[in-house]
């Protein structure tokens, strides 16, 4: 018996205004509903396989996050005089940062709140500062004045992602001093995408499991600008219970290395999805 390949494409968006649905407040799951006939494979077709061939990601996911871990509460003295020792609790506003960035939004704050900016000659010099040591991948945190606290117990504070523990660390009778974080930085949370869809049972294998796994997104742009991945040689997914069924309502859902929800910060994504089958070649006798 002789085959015809066929295949189906669909190129899918999290973009209500093209029709997207079901959108998670986090951007990171949404529905299209197919009108008419929507996808129907025939019930001899074999050799079914779900491929994204095409995928557009935002690499804007937030590492700091309102409410979770945008806080860090420091001691240290106003810039009155005479100085006011008090505590400031520092928010840092939802955003992808690197150390340079979420130092300079830590610095900003502390200067709108009032706190200590100029040193006794001054010059300008905060009240904490910090750098990244790069022999050990720790962020180094130097308190520029005595009596400096920073207090990372409380809970939604950035201690993970710069390293230190659930601790209050100084205060010092003299300054400056330098410390380093306990644990390496974890300023990059997500290692790449993985792109899911119902359209599929099982999908790819992800170490020993399934979770309807279409694609894995590589991350190779910098902070702020699109992924557009166009693999050499696409993942393909066994999908031959679409044969003979028909599909009007497909559920997508984009998940980081972890297969944790992401937050996609306000920007759609997109993928290109293929299906390919065959089917026999019906031979008609005259």
């Amino acid at each position: 018996m002789s085959f015809i390949k066929e295949e189906i494409s669909l190129i899918v968006s999290s973009d209500a205004k093209t029709g997207a649905s079901n959108k998670s407040a986090d951007g990171s799951r949404f529905a299209i509903q197919l009108d008419g006939a929507g996808i129907h494979l025939p019930k001899d077709a074999i050799n079914v396989t779900v491929e994204v061939e095409e995928a557009t990601i935002w690499w804007s996911i937030p590492n700091i996050i309102t409410g979770e871990n945008d806080k860090i509460f420091i001691y240290g003295d106003s810039d009155a005089t005479p100085a006011v020792p008090q505590l400031y609790t520092v928010t840092v506003p939802q955003g992808l940062y690197d150390l340079s960035a979420l130092n300079l939004a830590i610095l900003s704050e502390l200067e709108a709140q009032g706190a200590r900016t100029l040193d006794g000659t001054g010059a300008s010099l905060p009240l904490i500062s910090m750098s990244a040591d790069s022999s050990t991948q720790k962020v180094r945190l130097r308190f520029n004045y005595a009596n400096v606290y920073v207090d990372f117990s409380q809970p939604g504070t950035m201690r993970d992602i710069l390293g230190f523990n659930a601790a209050v660390y100084g205060p010092y009778a003299t300054a400056p001093v330098n410390i380093l974080a306990d644990n390496t930085a974890s300023f990059n949370t997500v290692n790449y995408f993985l792109i899911h869809s119902d359209i599929v049972a099982q999908g790819v294998r992800f170490n020993n499991t399934y979770n309807q796994t279409l694609s894995q997104v590589l991350i190779n742009v910098a902070p702020g600008s699109q992924i557009v991945s166009t693999p050499f040689n696409p993942a393909r997914s066994s999908a031959n219970e679409l044969a003979g069924n028909r599909r009007t309502n497909i559920r997508f859902w984009l998940t980081d290395d972890q297969d944790r929800a992401v937050n996609t910060n306000g920007e759609n994504w997109s993928a290109r999805i293929v299906i390919h089958y065959m089917r026999p070649m019906v031979v008609k006798h005259t």
